[in-house]
């Protein structure tokens, strides 16, 4: 059998009342502060001044009050702090603006003067009830966020694991070459052609197996992105021309279509030119000579109007087989003779890191489309998450 839910003590909860008329607070004290923590302010912004020098969680505010009225009190209330729940106290001549200000979300609800006592207990209670709700689906949001985290850094672990596996595997084999060599070399010693082609390929491996190296740091140990507003026209352009050589050697045709009212991205432009690049020559790879490259940004609004940006990567490679498409983000999952597999993890990482989304279509004989989207950079929002940001970075150097 299921616990009820536990009544709210009302009584921890600060409500402030403000009005001009002393007769009206003095009324209100006596009236309800045997059932909630009361606070009064006979102005506007003295009552403001309250909010900033302690926890409210409820105001009533008079409407018609001199300096301010109830609704320009309950806007600058809005804009210091949107949770406080927010009640105008008004005679019935002003209703016209409290259904306004109720419309355009200024206002939790009204009370008319004089007002009646159940009414005004009741709803502050209700109101209460409701703030309390909204605090505790916060808590229950930011413990599922921070869950999520968890869940991520104990994957990253679990990828690391694979990747170490996936690395002893990936050195034994030019070890082998070059191990080889070295067992050689003291009868060889005379032999200039051998000296020549062996020295070659022990150079070659050994740049693989820094290669690797460098993939497997960059994966576990990735480094935090510096976010700004980030021009993805530029660095697609900035990518293509780093693409024309291997491009040129294949007959491979580099096609752009650039959407010039593209918003800025809020991204690292150097660690989305790594995607990009990765992305790019791993399609040029793919596919056979005489195909074809795209690159298109575009902009899509996505839920609670938030913006994003995006790069649309199409080829016309041979397409990547529906079993495969699941585990092409997985670390040292490769389908080419030669390359680590690493490239596309590291690149959903980056993505990742940027709160961002890489998507990828496929169909085989047709070819391979990547879909990378990232949050459009508004420069109040991202302020405000930089700062935090920072923040977060000094409180853990303290």
């Amino acid at each position: 059998m299921e616990e009820s839910a536990r009544p709210l003590d009302y009584k921890k909860y600060n409500i402030l009342y403000v009005d001009d008329e002393p007769g009206n607070l003095e009324a209100f004290r006596d009236e309800f502060e045997e059932y909630f923590t009361i606070l009064t302010a006979p102005t506007g912004p003295e009552g403001l001044q309250i909010i900033r020098e302690r926890p409210i969680q409820l105001v009533l505010v008079d409407q018609r009050m001199p300096r301010m009225t109830g609704v320009q009190v309950l806007e600058e209330i809005r804009r210091a702090d949107s949770r406080i729940l927010r009640i105008l106290v008004t005679a019935y001549a002003d209703i016209e603006v409290v259904i306004d200000a109720i419309n355009k979300g200024r206002v939790y609800r009204y009370f008319k003067k004089p007002w009646d006592h159940e009414d005004i207990r009741t709803g502050i209670m209700r109101g209460l009830d409701y703030y309390q709700g909204e605090r505790e689906r916060e808590r229950l949001h930011a413990e599922r966020i921070e869950n999520m985290k968890k869940m991520i850094r104990s994957n990253r672990l679990a990828a690391v694991g694979t990747m170490v596996a996936g690395l002893v595997h990936e050195i034994r084999n030019p070890m082998v070459a070059i191990q080889s060599f070295l067992q050689l070399l003291p009868r060889k010693w005379d032999d200039k052609d051998f000296l020549r082609k062996y020295l070659e390929i022990a150079q070659g491996e050994a740049n693989r197996i820094e290669s690797l190296l460098e993939n497997m740091l960059s994966f576990a140990r990735p480094s935090r992105p510096v976010l700004r507003d980030c021009d993805l026209n530029a660095l697609v352009g900035k990518n293509i021309q780093l693409l024309e050589f291997q491009a040129r050697r294949k007959s491979i045709q580099l096609e752009f279509q650039k959407d010039v009212d593209l918003p800025s991205a809020f991204a690292d432009p150097s660690q989305i030119l790594q995607v990009l690049q990765n992305l790019g020559l791993n399609a040029v790879q793919a596919m056979e000579p005489k195909g074809k490259l795209l690159f298109r940004t575009f902009s899509r609004e996505g839920e609670k109007d938030a913006l994003w940006v995006g790069v649309e990567v199409r080829d016309t490679g041979p397409g990547i087989p529906p079993e495969d498409l699941e585990k092409i983000f997985d670390p040292f999952f490769t389908t080419k003779a030669e390359g680590t597999g690493l490239g596309l993890s590291i690149a959903y990482q980056i993505i990742n890191e940027h709160e961002g989304r890489i998507e990828v279509e496929s169909k085989l004989g047709t070819g391979t489309t990547f879909f990378v989207r990232l949050p459009a950079y508004d420069a109040k929002i991202q302020g405000s998450r930089l700062c935090a940001a920072v923040n977060g970075i000094m409180s853990q150097n303290v």
